[in-house]
């Protein structure tokens, strides 16, 4: 699916001043994205705000070295007025869920919005959507928007760009990897992008205390269905006691789905706030996204994500019943 990119060069062009976001606990996708936007902002004099409901994970700190670009906005939207004067650009989300606490400032924001996004779905956000479902990241989206607007990538751009291509996509070993994804990679990498030292910032720089969660966590992982199913827990109180912080679990759901057989896997986790996140994962082209749905939330076909409000035990039984109905009525190919 081609975007026409000229509402995205319109409204650049009639305004001055711009703020960005992207939805709850941000991802590589998410922030690779908001760097990709903010280059292109930057590169035609534009005043721009990068400022997200969730804090930044530290894994992906050298997309802003200096500390200062992605700001909080439990922290700054008492002291700070982020609507005057400014254009919205929202990133790789378009459901007002995804927004968290700045859900209610979107609603009001009198100025315009636009979403760049790639997921299934999408709610009336009030804002010019530039959306492809079938494209494998926002990133990709913002790498295409970044050329059309007449943008250049420079290193800096190239380097959050290429951090979001690459994670969406699982470093490139997901189904949703094509010739076009591994073309828009070597491009991004002649622009400046070092994937070597990506690759080592994310994944080489981990804290004590995620290695002991991911220890915790693989020794509780479960199986069911036959093996068809495999699923593990995180609670705060495992957090506590790894030493580890929300963000570390992020990618942990992956493992549940490495097991042969596998072909669904479930990373259930507890919240700060209450309730309950799950993650799911497909290999054998069960709709995650489906799944999810039913339980109030969305993604992609072979990955998604829900949040429910019960408790550990109450979601787990929840959604284990659902996706073992939905495995029995889906057959591996």
């Amino acid at each position: 699916m081609s975007i026409d990119w000229s509402p995205l060069r319109g409204v650049i062009e009639q305004n001055e001043r711009f703020l960005v976001t992207t939805h709850v606990r941000p991802d590589g996708d998410a922030l690779g994205s908001e760097v990709g936007i903010v280059g292109l902002l930057r590169q035609f004099g534009k005043d721009v705000r990068v400022v997200n409901a969730s804090q930044t994970p530290a894994r992906y700190d050298f997309l802003d070295s200096t500390g200062t670009m992605f700001e909080h906005y439990a922290s700054v939207a008492a002291a700070d007025d982020l609507t005057t004067n400014r254009a919205l650009v929202i990133v790789d989300l378009s459901s007002w869920s995804q927004l968290g606490d700045m859900a209610e400032f979107v609603r009001s924001f009198p100025g315009p919005r636009v979403v760049i996004d790639h997921h299934l779905g999408h709610d009336d956000l009030g804002a010019i959507m530039l959306k492809d479902q079938t494209a494998e990241a926002a990133g990709l989206l913002v790498m295409d928007g970044v050329l059309a607007c007449g943008g250049v990538l420079d290193t800096w751009t190239a380097t959050g760009l290429l951090t979001a291509i690459a994670m969406d996509t699982g470093w490139f070993r997901h189904p949703s990897t094509r010739p076009r994804t591994l073309r828009a990679a070597a491009q991004l990498m002649e622009a400046g992008a070092a994937i070597n030292d990506i690759y080592r910032n994310l994944y080489e720089r981990n804290t004590l205390g995620r290695m002991r969660l991911i220890g915790e966590t693989l020794s509780r992982l479960t199986t069911t269905l036959g093996g068809r199913i495999a699923y593990a827990t995180v609670t705060k109180a495992d957090l506590a006691r790894a030493g580890a912080i929300p963000s570390d679990s992020e990618d942990l759901v992956d493992y549940t789905a490495s097991i042969r057989g596998v072909e669904l896997g479930m990373l259930f986790i507890e919240q700060p706030r209450g309730g309950v996140r799950v993650s799911l994962r497909a290999r054998t082209g069960l709709d995650c996204s489906s799944l999810a749905r039913s339980f109030g939330g969305g993604g992609h076909h072979a990955a998604a994500a829900a949040s429910l409000p019960g408790s550990m035990d109450e979601s787990v039984e929840a959604v284990l019943g659902a996706a073992r109905s939905a495995l029995e009525q889906h057959r591996a190919p």
